[in-house]
């Protein structure tokens, strides 16, 4: 009987010991590490939130020719409205009859960036920034045009 409590003795304190914790030398050490580590860069959101445009300033009429892979341009007219709604209409010149588009629908801005507003799906979720007085037409991705042509996808407003 004393020989089983001997070897249930010692097969406990084994299994014991291979359930070891880790040093707390080596919880310090991780403890550390994670508070000397860089944090990532901060945002000043108020000022960011300060130099976005407000609502009011979204409304109006905006204007403009855009270019056309296949026509002489494409005539843009856009109005935001204070409700949060759109008329949009574009011309293909050149193109002879049935070469308008024209959406209307509710517009949002982004979240993320108060200067962007998304169209909805009837404006084809077209994006645009606003800068000023104009607006700057952005592609799927939400940027801007890019090279020579950049300058031709601003909107004015009328």
């Amino acid at each position: 009987m004393k020989k089983i409590i001997l070897v249930l003795s010692l097969s406990t304190f084994a299994l014991a010991a291979c359930n070891k914790t880790p040093k707390s030398e080596d919880t310090q050490t991780q403890s550390q590490t994670t508070i000397t580590q860089p944090s990532a860069p901060t945002v000043d959101t108020a000022s960011s939130v300060n130099n976005a445009p407000t609502a009011s300033e979204w409304v109006g009429k905006y204007k403009g020719t855009v270019p056309c892979a296949d026509c002489e341009g494409i005539e843009t007219e856009l109005e935001l409205k204070a409700d949060q709604t759109y008329e949009f209409e574009q011309e293909y010149k050149g193109k002879g009859n049935d070469n308008k588009f024209k959406a209307k629908g509710t517009y949002m801005m982004d979240a993320a960036n108060p200067s962007v507003i998304s169209l909805d799906k009837a404006g084809d979720n077209r994006k645009f920034s606003k800068e000023g007085d104009s607006l700057h037409m952005l592609n799927a991705e939400g940027q801007k045009a890019e090279g020579a042509l950049a300058s031709n996808y601003i909107l004015k407003k009328d």
